[in-house]
């Protein structure tokens, strides 16, 4: 990469702040003991829109992807298509799946050659909490955040000694899924063990609108079969070291079933495989904190077709991927009401795909600071992040926050303002025939503010209302059109977001018997502003991106069950 020496000099400027914080701070002065726990975005994204999800993971999810549960405890968009295992993908706010950032642990797992996941291939139920960050700013997330950040951590129970859970689920068309979870430690050592296997025929009936006479069929070639562990290893050690090891292995077998209108003679599968470990180190000090973190990734997939009457294959097509992440970061709290972070994250990706014509290598990085104050009240955080990048340059990314608690009045109230970036995945620019290694990053800013009001209305009812609206505008939109014989990606979309997001929760605690409901709506517009022909409101949404999102959610405990 090349960068100039503006760019080199900030880079030293941020990475000198931080080891001058780090040493300042280890001087040999006897203090009182403080542990500083937790992950740079969970501390920082408080003052953003969040939803958090996590007492019900282990027990009530632990054989279920992200796309289930967020499918049933949020108001989020998912599309799915076909039966159990297909394609998931979550439309975040009107924006497209792969302007969503995933990320596990604090590490982005996000596809270098699609920009995207599929949320069927996430093992939601593993994590032990899942947080949504709903228009997290670029200059805290990094790459790829315009509907916001989807967050999986698994943190250690220092109370734990022996735990373990056994979940079974059977349904139709002989689906059948299993999940174990054990946890085994004690005050300074905890080792957490998830497995999950799932096997789902999909052998379905349906009436099939393209035969005359609209017939009863059963569909064929849709069968699912999956495996995925998932350990975890965390570490005390004296002089306040703590180090955690996770590693995520899955492997899936899907076969993909025609169209209902055609007359298939060949069959199709997929076989998906990655293998996922990091390894993060941290030391506290007094007054601060550093972590590094090291991460490798290596995700296969690969497609092939066989002949329905001969079982012979006919064609097989593969991709290969390796992702390193590297990061490192030094939070100080200065006083006790202003805290400071800086710190560098850097990525080496490689990927072998046969349409690329030969391996492909690429690598970006960047280098982040954060401020936040803590008044009373009143709570500001300010952050900013330089991003190097080989196709555009240096790129800076800024974001303001405040949150405001108002006195008595259980209300709070939340601002955020934020530019953001995404750049062209691999497949955009390497992809032959098509691909077009001139595109520019999509940029753009967003806008929210909103307020979340709780009231305690007797001794047992307790109501929480939250609502927010958001403004985001997204330039140089990436968008595949055809091409003269092929198609091609090209930055031709203009598209303005805006919407309301509201949640009403009322809680009664009666001892034995509680009950829980809940109303989630939403109001999305994602206009395409780049078609002037077009006018109206309808004709400009985009595709797949619902106007209005309604949820409606009733549940009840009484002891041990839950309906």
């Amino acid at each position: 990469m090349k960068y100039n020496y503006t760019s080199k000099f900030i880079l030293v400027l941020y990475l000198f702040c931080g080891f001058n914080a780090i040493f300042a701070q280890s001087a040999d002065i006897q203090l009182e003991e403080v542990q500083i726990m937790g992950s740079r975005t969970r501390a920082y994204q408080s003052e953003v829109y969040t939803i958090h999800i996590d007492t019900l993971l282990r027990t009530k999810y632990i054989g279920s992807d992200l796309a289930q549960i967020l499918q049933n405890e949020t108001n989020l968009n998912i599309t799915q298509y076909g039966g159990q295992g297909s394609l998931a993908s979550l439309r975040m706010r009107g924006s497209a799946p792969s302007q969503t950032q995933i990320n596990w642990n604090g590490i982005p797992v996000n596809s270098s050659t699609t920009g995207s996941i599929d949320l069927s291939l996430l093992s939601g139920g593993m994590a032990d909490a899942i947080d949504l960050a709903y228009g997290a700013g670029g200059s805290l997330f990094g790459n790829g955040t315009f509907g916001g950040s989807v967050n999986l951590f698994n943190q250690p129970d220092w109370n734990n000694r022996w735990s373990a859970s056994l979940a079974a689920e059977a349904g139709s068309w002989n689906h059948l899924k299993s999940g174990l979870n054990i946890r085994v430690g004690n005050d300074n050592i905890q080792y957490y063990l998830s497995g999950l296997y799932q096997s789902s025929p999909n052998t379905y009936r349906y009436h099939n609108p393209f035969k005359a006479g609209n017939p009863l069929e059963c569909r064929l070639n849709d069968s699912l079969n999956l495996g995925a562990v998932q350990q975890h290893f965390f570490l005390r050690l004296p002089y306040n070291w703590f180090i955690q090891y996770g590693g995520w292995w899955q492997n899936r077998n899907k076969q993909l079933p025609a169209s209902m209108s055609s007359q298939p003679s060949i069959t199709a599968f997929e076989k998906d495989q990655s293998l996922r470990q990091f390894v993060r180190t941290t030391k506290w000090f007094h007054r601060s904190s550093f972590e590094l973190t090291a991460a490798f990734f290596t995700d296969s997939m690969n497609y092939s077709e066989k002949m329905i009457t001969t079982d012979s294959a006919t064609r097989s097509s593969g991709i290969r991927t390796a992702n390193t992440f590297l990061s490192f970061n030094h939070r100080w709290f200065i006083t006790d009401r202003l805290a400071m972070e800086n710190g560098a994250d850097f990525e080496y990706h490689t990927a072998q795909v046969q349409a690329y014509n030969g391996p492909v290598r690429e690598s970006d990085g960047a280098v982040f600071s954060q401020l936040k104050w803590n008044l009373k009240r009143l709570t500001t955080q300010m952050s900013y992040r330089q991003v190097f990048y080989a196709l555009s340059g240096t790129k800076p990314l800024v974001a303001l926050a405040i949150q405001y608690q108002l006195a008595g009045q259980g209300l709070l109230v939340k601002g955020q303002i934020s530019n953001k970036y995404r750049v062209p995945t691999l497949n955009d620019r390497y992809w032959q025939p098509g691909g077009n290694p001139g595109l520019m990053p999509e940029t753009g800013f967003g806008y929210d503010m909103g307020a979340a009001w709780t009231s305690k209305i007797t001794t047992r009812t307790t109501i929480n209302l939250t609502s927010l609206l958001f403004i985001q505008n997204i330039n140089n939109w990436i968008q595949w059109i055809p091409s003269g014989t092929y198609w091609s990606p090209r930055n031709i979309r203009q598209v303005n977001c805006k919407g309301l997001e509201t949640e009403l929760t009322a809680r009664w605690n009666g001892g034995d018997l509680k009950v829980l409901g809940k109303l989630m709506y939403s109001y999305t517009e994602s206009f395409d502003m780049s078609r002037s022909d077009v006018e109206s409101r309808v004709s400009r949404q985009l595709p797949y991106v619902p106007f209005h999102l309604l949820k409606v959610f009733l549940g009840v405990e009484y002891h041990d069950f839950e309906a």
